[in-house]
């Protein structure tokens, strides 16, 4: 065989050994439901966050954003995930 023949072969059992390693169980997975996405809200404050924001250092307690809706308003700073239409 010649150098021509084989290098492409080698390059691609690489690429086909990586496609099979991260193919995952082959279920397809459903997305979270926007309810079940996961804010977070402080001891005494009034508004829920997105993990990362800064008004978040003293305290962080992780909450649905389904169960924020009716106590909490939306951070205007981080702008956390708004739920159309609450029930």
């Amino acid at each position: 065989m010649t150098l021509r023949r084989i290098l492409p072969v080698a390059l691609l059992v690489p690429l086909l050994l990586l496609s099979v390693a991260f193919q995952g169980t082959g279920k397809p997975t459903t997305p979270p439901k926007p309810e079940d996405q996961i804010v977070y809200v402080t001891k005494t404050g009034t508004k829920y966050h997105t993990a990362t924001c800064h008004y978040l250092s003293k305290s962080k307690i992780a909450i649905k954003l389904g169960d924020v809706v009716k106590k909490y308003t939306p951070c205007s700073v981080c702008k956390p995930p708004v739920l159309k239409n609450p029930k």
